[in-house]
């Protein structure tokens, strides 16, 4: 599964610091547009229109990520299943001895054998946890006799699903964080383009202006950015 972002940031700024310095160029554009359309038919209104549309939209984009404090407290979750897991199989393995005593045979069909592999890995227990619940469910009244209640076996079933459920749930947000990042960083980047190429073209109509060339003058570049003189795309 990715696990991080595709899509690279093409400043190095902070998101609300681009934003805000975006729309002070924007004024300036809007105040030289004339000059720039000149210079450049493309400079016309509607890319300040498109160029502001970009912005407002920027702004208004949620950043979904999944933050680093969120996931930390999901694993938490699954670790406190996993623990809680482990203390069903040994207490059933308890009652497993006393209902089929010196029967390794019988113990196997509980799992016994992967519980050392699979007490600390997830997908194992989960296997395990299955297997268990199908094998008490079989012997349930030979364990019932010995003190294993309905109670504790169906927490040992519910503890599969949970398990299942905990992980999947962490999965899924790994999944939506990267998707949901990716497309909020195309949005950032989409605004910022349009003052990537108003910068470059002023840096040519403005050459023996410095004054008014530096109104358009990035201050947040990533080291790749200078080469794109396009807005990106969404």
């Amino acid at each position: 599964m990715q696990t991080s972002t595709d899509v690279v940031r093409h400043y190095t700024m902070a998101d609300a610091t681009m934003r805000q310095n975006m729309r002070t160029m924007h004024g300036y554009y809007l105040t030289h547009q004339a000059e720039f359309q000149a210079f450049n038919p493309d400079f016309d209104a509607d890319f300040g229109a498109e160029w502001l549309a970009a912005l407002d939209l920027a702004d208004t984009t949620p950043d979904h990520t999944v933050r680093t404090g969120e996931l930390k407290e999901d694993t938490a979750e699954v670790e406190d299943v996993m623990v809680r897991a482990q203390r069903a199989a040994q207490t059933l393995y308890y009652y497993v001895g006393r209902a089929f005593p010196n029967n390794a045979g019988r113990m196997t069909t509980y799992g016994r054998k992967t519980y050392d592999a699979a007490r600390n890995h997830h997908d194992k227990m989960r296997t395990l946890l299955h297997t268990a619940f199908a094998a008490a469910t079989r012997d349930h009244a030979a364990l019932a006799a010995k003190g294993y209640t309905a109670t504790q076996l169906a927490e040992l079933g519910a503890l599969g699903t949970e398990l299942a459920g905990t992980n999947t749930e962490q999965e899924m947000k790994k999944g939506t964080n990267t998707e949901g990042r990716d497309h909020y960083v195309t949005v950032q980047n989409h605004a910022y383009g349009y003052g990537q190429e108003a910068s470059t073209a002023a840096k040519v109509l403005f050459a023996a202006d410095k004054a008014t060339r530096d109104l358009f003058r990035l201050g947040g570049d990533a080291p790749d950015a200078s080469a794109k003189s396009k807005p990106a795309t969404t």
